[in-house]
């Protein structure tokens, strides 16, 4: 089955094309400007009998070509804001490479080993969230739902035992000496950080 193409389409038609062509071509970048006058064209397509009616039918369809102008806007930042909520999405991050398993991300000095054992001398809210959403990298949200807490709770909760962690840390290893570490905090079970 062969379609011939139409190519005898009016002039006054393609004069309208032309002119919302331009028209658009200065609002919108070049690569959406045949999407928003199609746009424009099939709404004017589907309210052809508001057209036949208008008092002015080329203020009607300039209206309708800025409508649509704003509609494209409109989608494009929802799109932007969803991309950027994505992106920023702290339950989709993993944190900070602090469970490293590839060779390329080799355990820096033991460095698993150190967090692990000041983890375990922690108390034992403290070890849960953080072995769960730091070294076994489950999402804030998966562990909010495993544990029947809100997000924010458990959003406030990683913070908080982020900075005691980080707290313990600065204070059992001062220097930032991994051999001062092991032989102070993972023994130790005490800190001066709590």
């Amino acid at each position: 089955m062969k379609f011939t193409p139409v190519s005898d389409t009016s002039s006054d038609w393609q004069a309208l094309q032309k002119g919302l062509h331009r028209f658009v071509q200065s609002r919108v970048p070049n690569d959406a400007v045949d999407d928003v006058v199609s746009d424009i064209l099939e709404a004017i397509i589907r309210n052809r009998s508001s057209l036949a009616t208008a008092s002015n039918p080329s203020a009607w369809i300039y209206a309708t070509a800025r409508s649509k102008l704003v509609d494209y806007y409109r989608k494009k930042s929802r799109e932007r804001s969803a991309l950027d909520a994505l992106q920023s999405d702290p339950t989709t991050e993993t944190p900070n490479n602090l469970n490293r398993t590839t060779d390329d991300d080799a355990d820096v000095n033991g460095l698993n080993d150190c967090l692990t054992g000041i983890i375990s001398t922690m108390a034992a809210g403290d070890q849960n969230i953080l072995r769960a959403i730091d070294l076994n990298r489950t999402r804030q949200i998966d562990f909010a739902t495993q544990n029947n807490l809100a997000l924010p709770t458990v959003k406030s909760r990683i913070q908080r035992a982020r900075k005691r962690l980080r707290n313990r840390m600065i204070a059992c290893c001062p220097d930032g000496g991994m051999s001062t570490c092991e032989r102070t905090c993972i023994t130790a079970t005490s800190c001066a950080a709590d």
